[in-house]
C-alpha cells in the first residue's frame, strides 16, 4: 500500500485522533504506510518515561485517569509529541500524529494555534477522528492486554459513561468508521483519505 512521495508534495501535518481502543494506532499506520509520512505516536515515543515518572511520583504506572496523570503527566507526553512534530515539519517532513487528543481536538483555541503555526512552516493541518462504539473499543482493548487498559477494563460501565462517543474534532475532519460492524475495512478508508491527500498535494 505504500505510495512514493515526490518532492513536490504540500508538507502535511495530519493528526489521528480518537479514543483507546478505536484503532487509531493502527489507522495511523496504514496513514503512514500509504503516504510514505513519518509517524509519530504518543504511546511508542512517551510510555517508558510515562511509567517511570508515575512511579517516581509514588503512583501507578498504569495510570491513565487520576489527577496525578491527568495534570502532571499527561501535558508533558503531548509537549514532547508536538516539538517532535514541529521539528519534522522545520526539516520538511510531512507527520502522521497518533494520540488521543480528546481536549485538543475539541478545543477551538488549540486547533487554531496549530493551524497557525502549520501555515507559517507552508504546511496544511488534516484531523482524522476514528470513530468507533463502545463494544468494539472494549474487544480491541481486551485483545491488546496491555496493563495501562487495566483500570478501564476493570470500571468498563463507568469509563463508557464518562466519555462523550459523540465528540468530534472542531475543526474539519476526515471520520474514519472502526466500529466491528464498518460497512468498510479500515485498510479501504484509510488508502481513501490518502488518496485524496496525496492527490491535494
Amino acid at each position: 500500500m505504500a505510495t512514493t512521495s515526490s518532492g513536490t508534495e504540500r508538507l502535511t501535518l495530519a493528526l489521528v485522533a480518537g479514543y483507546a481502543g478505536s484503532g487509531k494506532s493502527e489507522a495511523g499506520k496504514l496513514l503512514a504506510a500509504a503516504t510514505g509520512w513519518a509517524m509519530l505516536d504518543k504511546d511508542t515515543l512517551s510510555r517508558s518515561m510515562t511509567e517511570r515518572l508515575l512511579q517516581a511520583m509514588g503512583g501507578d504506572p498504569d495510570d491513565r485517569h487520576s489527577p496525578a496523570y491527568l495534570d502532571h503527566v499527561r501535558p508533558l507526553e503531548y509537549e514532547c509529541l508536538m516539538k517532535a512534530a514541529w521539528e519534522n515539519l522545520e526539516c520538511g517532513i510531512s507527520v502522521v500524529l497518533v494520540a488521543p487528543f480528546l481536549s485538543e481536538a475539541a478545543d477551538a483555541q488549540w486547533t487554531s494555534r496549530v493551524t497557525r503555526r502549520c501555515r507559517r512552516l507552508s504546511a496544511r493541518f488534516e484531523a482524522l477522528w476514528v470513530d468507533s462504539d463502545a463494544e468494539s473499543m472494549r474487544e480491541r482493548l481486551i485483545s491488546r492486554n496491555a496493563s495501562r487498559d487495566t483500570w478501564k477494563l476493570a470500571h468498563w460501565p463507568a469509563y463508557v459513561n464518562g466519555i462523550d462517543l459523540t465528540l468530534r474534532p472542531v475543526t474539519p475532519h476526515h471520520l474514519i468508521d472502526n466500529r466491528i460492524t464498518a460497512s468498510r475495512p479500515l485498510a479501504e478508508q484509510l488508502e481513501a483519505v490518502a488518496h485524496r491527500l496525496l492527490e491535494r498535494s
